[in-house]
């Protein structure tokens, strides 16, 4: 059975798309989203795999997960795990001064799961607690600017998780093997560079001679990662930044298929409709009256 994609959260469709939780939990399955995830255990005690690596889920635990990211996790025995969990899209770390000043970091370095999460020492754990209290506080509240707020206590977060990571030397003992396969990390680079690439033009082709394997191993690795086509997965990321400009904008749509990334506007028109079920006009259209509905 293959991973669940998820490609939605409360809040993604507006102007602020960033969604935060408390939440206690038994298990999750396996997953990826097209979304950043950073969460952090308050209590409780479990074990979480991250594209094939498995590391213990205790108080302290601050994990940071990537749209290539496939993870699940489950509870110890007896237990719940109980997480703050803020979703919110790669943009923050690839536009603008946060991506100047670090951020983007996190998306272009290449390195396995076991550089995704970190532990927070113990006399930082009430300081990371509290950090988050008063972000969810600011979330689930009615007050004007908490934007603004939240979007700061996002960024101190982010910026500790990095602090806290680059602590870490390779050969840390906090930090296990990973145990990630050869094809596992290949596969891995791969969605990374389509990530950072897809909005140019891009091929099975072109990416198999960018890592020096044939288009064919190319095809059956990735399938049997994420259980996907190569070209699906494409069109799955060209589509939603296309839904990023039709909501966030006003550009036309004959401009859009083009900072998408599609090669011509009947190629997108139609796999946009088979991705959205609807034309993109239509989609635009049906969002904007969502959002006027009280």
């Amino acid at each position: 059975m293959y991973p669940d994609y998820l490609f939605e959260y409360p809040n993604r469709q507006t102007l602020f798309p960033f969604y935060m939780k408390k939440k206690s939990y038994q298990a999750v399955a396996p997953h990826r989203h097209d979304f950043i995830e950073l969460s952090y255990v308050a209590a409780g005690s479990g074990l979480e795999i991250i594209n094939g690596s498995e590391h213990p889920m205790i108080p302290g635990t601050f994990v940071l997960l990537l749209p290539f990211h496939i993870h699940s996790f489950r509870s110890t025995p007896g237990e719940s795990l109980t997480l703050y969990t803020c979703n919110f899209p790669i943009d923050l770390l690839t536009e603008g001064k946060e991506a100047e000043l670090g951020l983007a970091h996190l998306l272009t370095v290449q390195e396995d799961s076991s550089r995704s999460f970190v532990m927070v020492p113990e006399s930082d754990r009430t300081r990371v607690c509290h950090l988050l209290d008063e972000a969810l506080s600011e979330f689930e509240a009615d007050i004007p600017y908490k934007h603004l707020v939240l979007k700061g206590k996002l960024l101190e977060a982010l910026a500790l998780f990095l602090r806290y990571r680059s602590l870490l030397s390779a050969d840390d003992p906090a930090v296990p093997p990973s145990g990630i396969s050869a094809k596992a990390k290949l596969v891995t680079s791969i969605v990374q560079y389509m990530y950072q690439q897809y909005m140019e033009p891009m091929s099975l082709a072109q990416v198999a001679r960018h890592f020096h394997i044939t288009p064919a191993y190319l095809s059956d690795l990735f399938h049997k990662q994420y259980g996907i086509h190569f070209v699906d997965f494409l069109h799955e990321l060209r589509v939603r930044h296309a839904c990023s400009l039709l909501l966030s904008s006003d550009m036309p749509i004959a401009e859009v298929w083009v900072e998408a990334g599609f090669g011509s506007y009947p190629s997108f028109c139609r796999i946009f409709h088979k991705v959205k079920g609807m034309g993109a006009r239509d989609y635009r259209d049906s969002q904007h009256k969502k959002r006027l509905l009280p």
